[in-house]
C-alpha cells in the first residue's frame, strides 16, 4: 500500500508492525526517532526516501479480513496472544537454544560470535519467559476479570506503576533482540553458514518478526482498554 511520507515513524510501526523491522535495519530509533516523520527520519540518517517508501511498502499489510481484533473481547484477545504468541515464543526459544549448541559444536564456525549470541539468547529467554509467566499468572486474569464491570483488580501496584513495568520490559527485549541483530549483521548469514547456523538465524528473525505483532496487540489493542496511558 501507498505510504505518505509525512506518516510519523511511530505511527506507521503501530499501523504495521512488521515494518519495524525494516526501519531498525536502516538505523532508525523507534522510540527516540518516533515523532518524526518518515521524510524527516531519511533526511536525518542520509536515506533516499523513494527507496525506503518502496521497500516498506512490500512489507506493509492489512490485518486477516478471518479476525478483526480491535473489536474481540479482552478474553479472546488474551487466549489468542497466549496461545499463538507466547506459545510460539516458548517453542522457540528452547528449540533456537539447541541449535545454537549444534552451531557451536561445529568445526569452522566463529565460536567467538556464537558465544556471545548465546549470552544475549539466553538473557532474552529468561526476561522473556518470566514477563510471560507474569502476565498469565497476574495481568490477564485481572483483565479477563474485569471483562463485564470494567474495574481491573491488579494485585501488582497501581495501574500507572504496572504499565511503567510491563513499558520498560518491552524495551528491554527489543533491545536485547537490537543486539542479536547487530551481532549477527541483521541475521546475515556467512557464505559458509551450516544448515544449524543457518536455522539458527532465520528463527531469530522470525522471532523477532512475531515478537512485533505480539507486542503490538498487548500495546495498542489490549492495554489501552484497561491501563490508563498505555497505547500513547
Amino acid at each position: 500500500m501507498p505510504i505518505d511520507p509525512q506518516t510519523t515513524v511511530e505511527a506507521l510501526t503501530v499501523a504495521h508492525p512488521h515494518t519495524r523491522r525494516q526501519l531498525g535495519r536502516l538505523g532508525v530509533d523507534i522510540q527516540g526517532e518516533g515523532g518524526l516523520t518518515l521524510q524527516e527520519a531519511c533526511a536525518r540518517h542520509g536515506l533516499a526516501l523513494p527507496e525506503v517508501l518502496k521497500e516498506l511498502e512490500a512489507v506493509t499489510f492489512e490485518p486477516p479480513a478471518s479476525r478483526d481484533w480491535m473489536s474481540a473481547s479482552r478474553k479472546e484477545l488474551v487466549t489468542h496472544i497466549i496461545t499463538h504468541h507466547h506459545g510460539y515464543t516458548r517453542d522457540e526459544l528452547g528449540r533456537l537454544d539447541a541449535l545454537l549448541e549444534q552451531a557451536l559444536g561445529e568445526t569452522g564456525q566463529a565460536h567467538a560470535q556464537l558465544l556471545q549470541i548465546r549470552v544475549h539468547l539466553r538473557n532474552l529467554a529468561e526476561d522473556l519467559l518470566a514477563h510471560l509467566q507474569m502476565e498469565e499468572r497476574n495481568l490477564f486474569p485481572a483483565i479477563c476479570a474485569g471483562e463485564t464491570d470494567g474495574s481491573v483488580p491488579i494485585a501488582l501496584g497501581t495501574p500507572q506503576e504496572l504499565l511503567r513495568t510491563i513499558q520498560a520490559e518491552h524495551q528491554t527485549v527489543e533491545e536485547l533482540f537490537l543486539n542479536l541483530r547487530l551481532l549477527t549483521s541483521d541475521y546475515g548469514l556467512p557464505a559458509s553458514a551450516s544448515p544449524s547456523l543457518r536455522a539458527l538465524y532465520l528463527g531469530l528473525r522470525d522471532l523477532e518478526d512475531d515478537l512485533h505483532v505480539h507486542l503490538y496487540l498487548e500495546n495498542h489493542l489490549l492495554f489501552p482498554r484497561v491501563l490508563p496511558g498505555a497505547g500513547q
